[in-house]
């Protein structure tokens, strides 16, 4: 098998040699594998070009791709496919092209690449890593890490923005670039991909790693655009994310205004306030004292009225759910039987609506629409949650909390 290390550069003269030289001398501990260095560089104005050039006339091992346009994305992005296309990689790994990387924590995460993960990510955030950078740089890593945890619903992972990582060719071809701003001139790259990785089914690994700031040359980081992006990136994932929420949330207004239509036409002939028919439908069924008794439960006409709309909407906010809002999820076993487990799931929030709906009319002495809003809102979380849970679940493969291995 091949290891490719993609190295991305812009004006690394000072530290590109030894660089190249350390992961070639960790190749050592990896005598199973065909190790090579590509240096995908962004048509540096120094003498990064010449140095890569003059060291690959003499090792086969070491490659110079000159992507021509500057990025870190733009670098990782075509060094890799390079990798893949022309140099037969089986794996890829990445790192910095100014010492702030130990490539000799590469033969421990290609390891654990032929163990089965096809993502291994260095990270400075877990137990055993450290990062040695400047004050304002470790707060922005933090920061970041704590934000996309928050944005992308990914409790489990510790390190979001650090370059340094391993995986399978497989993985490289599953992504979905579309869906990546990698042509960014920032270095949103780093989180953006290891997204992608993450809906594309990866089984992520985290291993500690020490990072150090440069030596030599400069930080081509620009944090303020960074942070933007960032930001920005977390965003376009929370929306995404909230889709399934908001689709749950139009139906659920869609079903609250045909219960509460019918529930005014059964019990008083009304829609809301306004007199539609000359009697309720369910004229024919007494109110209150009249009717039958069951504990501190009138068996009457609004009983009967608000059970006939609360089912109506269960009916229509299941159709709704299975061809719509949980499309996408996993739809496990016949129609039938979902409408089945959604009725017995849907149980809790009818219980809460006639609770509501009973308690505003005989003990507040309010509209019976009242009632019915509020324990609309109280039941749809419940049954928002339950439907998650239960009836149309995550695909296991999209499940981003169960990718990451501690």
């Amino acid at each position: 098998m091949r290891l490719v290390v993609n190295i991305p550069t812009y004006n690394e003269e000072d530290n590109i040699s030894e660089v190249i030289r350390n992961v070639l001398k960790s190749a050592k501990n990896m005598p199973s594998l065909d190790v090579h260095v590509l240096v995908s560089d962004s048509h540096s104005p120094d003498k990064t070009p010449d140095i890569v050039k003059d060291i690959s006339k003499t090792n086969p091992k070491v490659h110079y791709l000159d992507v021509k346009e500057r990025g870190l994305g733009i670098g990782i992005v075509k060094g890799h496919r390079y990798a893949v296309d022309k140099l037969r990689a089986d794996i890829l790994g990445q790192m910095d092209g100014d010492m702030s990387h130990d490539p000799s924590t590469l033969p421990e995460m290609v390891q654990l690449i032929e163990e089965g993960y096809d993502l291994v990510v260095g990270s400075r955030l877990m137990k055993g890593g450290k990062n040695l950078l400047g004050w304002h740089r470790r707060l922005f890593t933090r920061g970041s890490a704590f934000y996309c945890k928050l944005a992308w619903g990914t409790f489990s992972i510790s390190e979001y923005t650090n370059s340094y990582r391993v995986f399978t060719k497989k993985l490289f071809e599953n992504v979905d670039f579309k869906k990546i701003p990698w042509r960014s001139k920032t270095y949103i790259i780093q989180p953006s991909f290891l997204y992608a990785a993450l809906l594309a089914g990866a089984k992520v690994k985290e291993v500690p790693i020490i990072f150090i700031d440069r030596k030599k040359g400069y930080s081509k980081s620009k944090i303020i655009a960074y942070i933007i992006d960032v930001v920005i990136f977390g965003i376009k994932v929370r929306i995404e994310k909230s889709k399934t929420f908001l689709k749950f949330l139009s139906v659920g207004t869609l079903t609250y205004f045909v219960n509460a239509i019918l529930l005014g036409l059964l019990y008083r002939g009304n829609i809301y306030s306004v007199k539609v028919l000359p009697e309720a439908i369910l004229s024919f069924i007494p109110v209150n004292h009249p009717s039958t008794k069951l504990l501190f439960i009138y068996l009457d006409r609004l009983f009967v009225a608000s059970l006939i709309s609360i089912e109506a909407s269960i009916i229509i906010n299941f159709f709704f759910h299975d061809s719509w809002t949980f499309k996408h999820r996993n739809r496990e076993g016949s129609k039938l039987k979902r409408f089945l487990k959604f009725n017995l799931s849907s149980v809790g929030s009818p219980i809460i609506q006639l609770a509501s709906i009973l308690t505003f009319v005989q003990v507040l002495h309010t509209s019976e629409q009242i009632g019915l809003a509020f324990g609309v809102i109280i039941g749809l979380f419940v049954n928002y949650t339950v439907n998650l849970l239960w009836i149309w679940k995550e695909h296991p493969e999209k499940d981003l909390s169960q990718k990451v291995v501690k």
